[in-house]
């Protein structure tokens, strides 16, 4: 069985599982169900046409393993990158199944599954791409991400945090290297350009300090990220940069917004407070730089 059938076959068993069987404690809403699965089942087929025909659409090779080429180019920023894969993953398939009658419980644990299945998929494609490489972190990572949900349900002081994203063109780096490679990439794109992108941990300060002198909306994230100092070798391979870590004020959208509480303003909330806005920053490494505005 090649990836693609096995990539179906593992999604729509685990899907027609979840949302067409009897929960233990509630009965599942199967109009619900099937107006989940079709989006879900539409979107996923997309985003695999996408990444087969980009990243795996190369000659295929024998399966190996990455050796480590992205602890280098990319200095771990893809690793935080990984984690919020898993995480939204995960995220997207428990809101399924809330909505469609499936108990928090229950829902964390096949979210963590489903983002934990995905990531493994991804990898397994990856170790027959000669570009690339089944990565045992780039996987670590990522199945992390899927079940921080399953942490955070049963350990409530994780609720004290969120991860985050930004990404913005503070420079042509990227795109520079590429093209000095034969490669040609274009303008908007971002998965791989991590000199732009930043990963944040927030901090709910007044749940930390148990306190309510603090604006509840008001939190505080450290940043990490990679600056633009890298360069190419004889061999075209990226050497050189330096991760950039940031202390910043972040904003906490639900929060912020709490008369926008009707169940499909909450859910726009939820995911707009996955990305990090524009805040007052402090870049603490590689050196000292003050930033009124930073995303």
């Amino acid at each position: 069985m090649n990836f693609k059938s096995l990539f179906f076959f593992l999604f729509f068993s685990v899907l027609n599982y979840n949302l067409f069987s009897q929960s233990r404690s509630l009965k599942i809403n199967k109009k619900r169900a099937l107006t989940v699965a079709v989006p879900l089942t539409v979107s996923l087929g997309a985003c695999y046409w996408y990444v087969e025909n980009s990243w795996w659409s190369g000659k295929k090779t024998k399966f190996h393993f990455d050796k480590g080429a992205d602890l280098v180019y990319a200095l771990n920023v893809d690793k935080p990158a990984h984690f919020m894969g898993g995480l939204q993953a995960a995220d997207i398939f428990i809101s399924s199944m809330q909505w469609s009658g499936v108990s928090t419980g229950e829902a964390v644990w096949y979210g963590a599954a489903f983002g934990a299945g995905l990531q493994l998929i991804i990898e397994l494609k990856d170790g027959y791409a000669p570009s690339w490489g089944f990565s045992k972190w780039d996987l670590a990572a990522g199945t992390a991400g899927a079940i921080w949900p399953v942490a955070k349900f049963y350990n409530k002081n994780l609720e004290l945090f969120d991860f985050k994203f930004s990404y913005f063109k503070h420079s042509d780096r990227y795109l520079q290297l590429e093209r000095q490679r034969g490669k040609e990439k274009a303008k908007l794109a971002w998965i791989d350009d991590y000199p732009n992108q930043t990963y944040w941990l927030s901090l709910d300060i007044n749940k930390f300090l148990e306190t309510e002198i603090w604006p509840s909306w008001l939190n505080i994230a450290l940043g990490f990220g990679l600056d633009d100092t890298q360069f190419l070798n004889k061999n075209n391979t990226k050497l050189g940069g330096h991760n950039e870590w940031y202390l910043a004020f972040d904003y906490n959208i639900e929060k912020l917004f709490l008369k926008w509480d009707t169940p499909a303003m909450r859910k726009i909330k939820k995911w707009i407070n996955y990305f990090h806005f524009p805040a007052p920053t402090i870049m603490i490494s590689p050196r000292m730089k003050f930033y009124p505005l930073f995303i």
